[in-house]
């Protein structure tokens, strides 16, 4: 069953032909997790948006196909919304690879979360002590944008029972996003609003990995060629957080940057995503939203 569900995530990305710009995004260390075309794993259609992370080894992962594999292995496995626990196994032997959770209850966003219980040795295969995926919802197949959160394999042998650590509180944890089809040339934008979600520490605390406390708020866009006001403003909040603030220039490439927040327009500008960097790698958040 599980071989079933990965191929017909594969034959849907295949179907839906990319014809659209280079997966872009970005990361807020890049020694740890880069963003880019995917090319892993192995039989999983390529040139979608992908992450590839720091290894055990020193080495960096392959581009992981984000919709075809970890998001794949995670609703093949775990129940939405339930703490379980659900085990999502390795295709090639069967045998559990992460402790898995989604929660599809937001508005904005599906997020999905993952705890590796074992670290494959082979060449190219991720290795993390949690991954956490948002997947701004409404998106055509193969025009995904995604953000989230990663930290590094915990040392020796990682718990191998149900547990809800995703090494979360690491020194090394880094936030990132990317999606499948970046805008290369802003639209003109006039008083845009995009409802938006963050995440920040999945698994620390309350903030529990099948009912994860988000941030949310509204952002607004303005942008116009040759303009000299092009912003992304607005505030992010979670309750007994402080407020995340986002006050941004809009570049003409689909990108935006300043006072902490980096960010990238997908799909004609009617998403984004970005990371607000801010403070301790324990402050920073990943965010994404639609129009």
């Amino acid at each position: 069953m599980k071989m079933t569900v990965i191929a017909t995530a594969v034959l849907a990305l295949a179907a839906a032909a990319p014809a659209f710009a280079a997966a872009q995004g970005g990361s807020s260390n890049t020694a740890n997790v880069q963003v880019g075309p995917s090319d892993f794993p192995p039989g999983a259609p390529t040139g979608y948006a992908g992450i590839s992370m720091l290894r055990n080894d020193g080495s960096m992962s392959g581009y992981v196909n984000i919709a075809a594999a970890p998001i794949t292995q995670v609703t093949g496995a775990a129940t939405a919304n339930q703490a379980g626990p659900f085990y999502a196994p390795f295709p090639g032997d069967g045998l559990p690879i992460a402790q898995v959770w989604y929660n599809n209850q937001n508005a904005v966003a599906n997020v999905y979360s993952l705890r590796q219980v074992r670290y494959l040795t082979q060449t190219g295969w991720p290795h993390f002590g949690g991954l956490v995926i948002g997947q701004v919802k409404g998106m055509a197949a193969g025009s995904g944008v995604y953000f989230g959160e990663w930290s590094p394999p915990v040392s020796g042998t990682p718990n191998q029972g149900d547990s809800t650590d995703l090494n979360m509180g690491s020194a090394d944890r880094t936030v990132w996003y990317v999606g499948d089809n970046a805008v290369t040339s802003m639209p003109t934008l006039t008083n845009v609003t995009y409802n938006v979600v963050g995440i920040r520490q999945t698994g620390v605390g309350s903030n529990l990995p099948h009912s994860p406390q988000l941030y949310s708020g509204t952002l607004t866009a303005n942008y116009v060629s040759g303009g000299s006001a092009n912003a992304l403003t607005g505030t992010l909040s979670r309750t007994g957080d402080a407020n995340v603030g986002i006050n941004s220039t809009i570049y003409g490439n689909g990108t935006f940057s300043g006072n902490g927040a980096t960010g990238q327009f997908y799909n004609n500008a009617t998403a984004l995503a970005g990371i607000y960097t801010g403070g301790g790698a324990g402050n920073h958040v990943a965010f994404g939203g639609k129009q």
